[in-house]
């Protein structure tokens, strides 16, 4: 034995909820996205910050070694021709100061190198993030845009609606149907009929 027909006001119902739902979900996806993406942006931010310090303390260092380095170059030369002793260790330790000072200077470059590639990650990563939001919103604005029928009788008259009236209640209270008034009116959203609206009620 066939099931009954469903009213074509709950089929209708049943069509609005979804697009409701669909809409409703991609706006809640775009929010995910973003709290995501600034997630990921505080993180890489504190560690940009990190080897910001890094480098400044390997350029004050740096500027300590010249210092170290100029020192002993004018001590070398005030004691040159003297002792060979004291030459010879006034020669090694400037080497050992010219050795640290590269040594340093190849630190802050690696650092300085890092510190350009996770600027580029930054840039590339809200790239990425901001193509998928404009991509959730694009979807979200084309399911909420509704189409509207012009297959209704042109027949009928104007109803004002009145507290506790809805389109379906409407529909029923004049023999009418559901998907007449909301194409007739083109109504978006048949939830928010508000009181003292006019809607044009066909009637075959």
């Amino acid at each position: 034995m066939m099931g009954k027909k469903r009213p074509l006001a709950f089929v209708c119902g049943v069509s609005l909820f979804v697009c409701s739902s669909v809409a409703s979900f991609a706006q809640e996806n775009a929010k995910i996205l973003l709290a995501n993406i600034k997630q990921d942006l505080e993180l890489v931010n504190r560690e940009v910050t990190g080897l910001r310090s890094e480098v400044e303390m390997l350029r004050r260092e740096n500027a300590q070694l010249r210092i170290a380095m100029d020192q002993a170059d004018r001590s070398r030369r005030k004691v040159q021709g003297t002792e060979s002793p004291l030459v010879l260790e006034m020669q090694n330790r400037l080497q050992g100061l010219e050795l640290a000072l590269k040594q340093s200077e190849r630190a802050r470059v690696s650092t300085q190198n890092e510190l350009n590639k996770k600027f580029q990650q930054i840039i590339e990563q809200m790239n990425r993030g901001f193509e998928q939001v404009s991509a959730s919103a694009s979807t979200s604005n084309d399911s909420k845009v509704p189409t509207f029928s012009s297959d209704y009788p042109k027949n009928g008259f104007v109803h004002k609606v009145e507290k506790g009236e809805t389109v379906s209640s409407i529909a029923q209270k004049y023999k009418s149907k559901v998907s007449w008034i909301i194409d007739a009116n083109q109504i978006a959203d048949p939830t928010k009929v508000f009181v003292g609206r006019e809607l044009f009620v066909p009637q075959k």
